[in-house]
C-alpha cells in the first residue's frame, strides 16, 4: 500500500529550493505536486539557469490532489495545500468587493463585451426588434506579477515553527502587488489596465480633496444613467479619504455622517465601501464589480536564487502570477477625483 503523503510545507519547499547542494528528498511531495501542475497547465518555469523553482497548486486544483480518503489524512493534506495556494494567490480587496476570479489553463482568454439589448413592443405578425449594435469582445493577456521577498537565515532555521508567518508575509506582498495593478495599472510596461485608467470609465469631478455627499451621490447617478444596477455598486476608497468622510456630515449640522459603519460594513448612501491604500489618495472608485474579472493563467510559481544570498544567509524568493484584469463594460466604473 502506498504511503499517505504528508501535509504540504511551504517553508520546507523554500529551504529545498534555496539549497546549493543536492535535492532535498524530504520535499519530493511538494515538488511532485509542482511537476503535476506544470504538466496539467502546460507551463514551464520562468527562471534563469542559476535559479530553482516550483509550481504551486491553485485552490481549484486541490480537489484533484486528494489521493487518500479523509480518514487517512486527506482533509489535512487538502487544508495544508489550500493554505499555501491562498498565500501565493490571495484574495484582494477587489474580490472581497465582488470582482470575479477566473483561473484558466490557456495563454489568453476572450470574453464578450456588454451589449445593450434591443427591446420594443410588437403586434401579431410583426418582426422582432433588430439589434443594431456590434458584438465585440475583450481579451485577457497574461501579465507577470512578480512579488519579491527576503527571509533571514534565522527564519530558515526556524521555518517549521513559522510556516504561518511566512505565508502571511507572502500573501500580503502578492495581494498588494495584484491589487495595485488592477486599480492603477497603465496597460503599458507589462502592467494590466487598471480600473482608474479604463478609457471609457465614467468621470466625476470633486470641488475639494474630500468629496461631498452630493458628489458621491452624483457618481451613483451617472452609473444609474448608464443602466448599471445601483444595488450592485460598491465604493473603493483610500484610508485618508475614508477617515475624512467619517468626519464629514451629509449636510451641515445634520449629524449624519457620509461614511457610516453598520452590520459589519462601511457604507456610503447605503452602498458597501472597501478601503485600501492601493486606491490613490484623492480618488474614489464606484463600480458594479460583476462586469470585472481578475484572470489567472495556470499555476503560481515560486522561484529562488540559492546563490545570491549564500554569503549573508538571506533567502530571496519570487512569487510569480500570470494574470490580467478585464472589464467587459467600462461604463460600469465611475472614477471621482479633485
Amino acid at each position: 500500500m502506498a504511503a499517505t503523503p504528508r501535509p504540504y510545507s511551504f517553508s520546507k519547499l523554500i529551504n529545498s529550493l534555496s539549497s546549493t547542494t543536492e535535492l532535498d528528498t524530504s520535499t519530493s511531495w511538494e515538488r511532485g505536486l509542482g511537476e503535476r501542475c506544470g504538466k496539467l497547465f502546460n507551463q514551464t518555469l520562468n527562471r534563469s539557469q542559476r535559479e530553482q523553482g516550483c509550481f504551486i497548486p491553485p485552490g481549484a486544483m486541490v480537489r484533484d490532489l486528494l489521493s487518500t480518503p479523509a480518514s487517512s489524512g486527506g482533509d489535512l493534506i487538502a487544508t495544508s495545500v489550500l493554505k499555501v495556494a491562498d498565500a501565493v494567490r490571495p484574495q484582494t480587496i477587489l474580490e472581497a468587493a465582488g470582482v470575479q476570479r477566473l483561473e484558466v489553463a490557456g495563454d489568453n482568454l476572450t470574453l464578450p463585451r456588454f451589449v445593450e439589448a434591443a427591446a420594443g413592443w410588437i403586434g401579431e405578425g410583426d418582426t422582432y426588434p433588430s439589434l443594431t449594435s456590434t458584438v465585440t469582445s475583450v481579451d485577457a493577456t497574461p501579465r507577470m506579477a512578480a512579488a519579491r521577498l527576503k527571509f533571514s537565515r534565522r527564519l530558515r532555521v526556524l521555518s517549521p515553527d513559522v510556516e504561518g508567518v511566512v505565508l502571511q508575509q507572502v500573501g500580503a506582498a502578492v495581494a498588494a502587488l495584484i491589487e495595485q495593478g488592477c486599480i492603477t495599472g497603465t496597460g503599458t510596461n507589462k502592467q494590466p489596465l487598471g480600473l482608474l485608467n479604463l478609457p471609457s470609465a465614467l468621470q466625476q469631478s470633486f470641488a475639494g480633496s474630500t468629496p461631498t455627499s452630493a458628489e458621491l451621490a452624483q457618481m451613483l447617478e451617472k452609473l444609474g444613467d448608464a443602466k448599471i444596477d445601483l444595488g450592485k455598486v460598491v465604493f473603493l476608497l483610500h484610508p485618508s479619504i475614508a477617515a475624512a468622510l467619517m468626519q464629514t456630515e451629509v449636510a451641515s449640522t445634520s449629524g449624519q455622517l457620509v461614511l457610516t459603519y453598520a452590520d459589519g460594513a462601511y457604507r456610503i448612501h447605503g452602498r458597501p465601501v472597501f478601503i485600501s491604500t492601493n486606491v490613490p489618495e484623492g480618488k474614489v472608485i464606484a463600480l458594479d464589480p460583476s462586469f470585472s474579472q481578475i484572470t489567472y493563467f495556470g499555476a503560481a510559481q515560486v522561484v529562488v536564487d540559492p546563490y545570491s544570498g549564500a554569503m549573508n544567509g538571506e533567502t530571496t524568493i519570487n512569487v510569480l502570477n500570470a494574470m490580467d484584469l478585464i472589464c467587459t463594460h467600462q461604463p460600469s466604473v465611475c472614477v471621482g477625483s479633485a
